[in-house]
């Protein structure tokens, strides 16, 4: 299992790394992105394999797993949010048990949903993880706190018309990784760290396959209808992990979806922005180990 392989599910190829014990209850991770791969997930969700046998993979059309043309095989109606959900619900099946733990990232969590809503029987415990239920409606707030615009400011905005980010020999995911780094002042909360996390992104094998169905608008949202009613008809356990200081996904989306899933447990992580596992792994993991292992859920 040590530095992953590629596995065939529903059809195409998809790169895996796994950790831990595989007579844990296994736990799927959903990357975020998605024009990303799962690796600055790893150092973190990889201390779960404690309590879990742990499942990371890259996403269609993302790092190591099968790429839209020209790069691969893939077109690119194959990144549409629905199969991405079918794969989750493949790696249940590849792992060999009959239900999975499921923890989704940013818009991996919005997966996760869709995961719960086509696969319901699939997921056992649903993890969210610096994500939203809902489409928009939050840009005011973000508009109104100063702290936003001065973490905004600390970095070169990027330009979307820049050649060397979107041309013809642009290299494959160089807008995305010039977009990750210049979010970073607002992706992290300890300034002090910005080095440290820019090292992360560095290793991240970003991909451009994504870039111009997103800008033309040919996917549908990654969530599915009305996420909140689809985890109340689930039932199932829901933990909504989001850092308080949260600037892509405010933490009142959180409060707001904690309110309306009945039963969910609500895990604020202080100290913490968008990427909270890597600014307070201690408080995130300990929540979702806690979550995990409890007997209640």
């Amino acid at each position: 299992m040590g530095d992953g392989y590629r596995v065939r599910v529903n059809g195409v190829d998809l790169f895996v790394r796994r950790r831990g014990d595989p007579a844990l209850p296994p736990l799927i991770v959903v990357h975020g992105g998605p024009t990303w791969d799962h690796s600055y997930l790893t150092p973190a969700v990889e201390r779960l394999s404690d309590v879990a046998h742990v499942v990371m993979f890259d996403l269609r059309g993302c790092g190591r797993s099968i790429r839209v043309r020209p790069l691969g095989t893939l077109a690119v109606d194959g990144l549409r949010p629905h199969l991405l959900a079918d794969d989750v619900a493949g790696l249940v099946d590849h792992v060999g048990a009959e239900r999975a733990d499921v923890l989704g990232f940013s818009y991996g969590g919005m997966i996760a949903m869709r995961t719960v809503d086509r696969h319901p029987d699939r997921v056992r415990r649903l993890i969210l993880a610096s994500t939203t239920a809902y489409r928009g409606g939050w840009s005011a707030e973000l508009d109104a706190d100063p702290e936003y615009h001065r973490r905004r400011d600390l970095r070169e905005p990027v330009r979307f018309d820049d050649p060397a980010l979107v041309g013809p020999n642009a290299p494959d995911g160089a807008l995305s990784r010039a977009m990750a780094h210049a979010s970073a002042p607002r992706d992290v909360w300890r300034l002090d760290r910005l080095g440290d996390w820019d090292r992360v992104l560095d290793a991240v094998r970003f991909s451009s396959d994504w870039n111009a169905p997103f800008l033309a608008g040919d996917l549908p949202p990654a969530a599915p209808d009305d996420p909140p009613e689809v985890l109340r008809r689930w039932g199932g356990p829901v933990l909504i992990a989001h850092g308080v200081h949260d600037m892509t996904f405010p933490r009142s989306l959180a409060d707001r979806l904690h309110a309306e899933v009945p039963g969910s447990v609500l895990a604020p992580i202080s100290d913490a922005a968008h990427m909270a596992h890597f600014d307070n792994p201690a408080a995130w993991l300990t929540a979702i180990r806690t979550f995990l292992t409890s007997p209640g859920h």
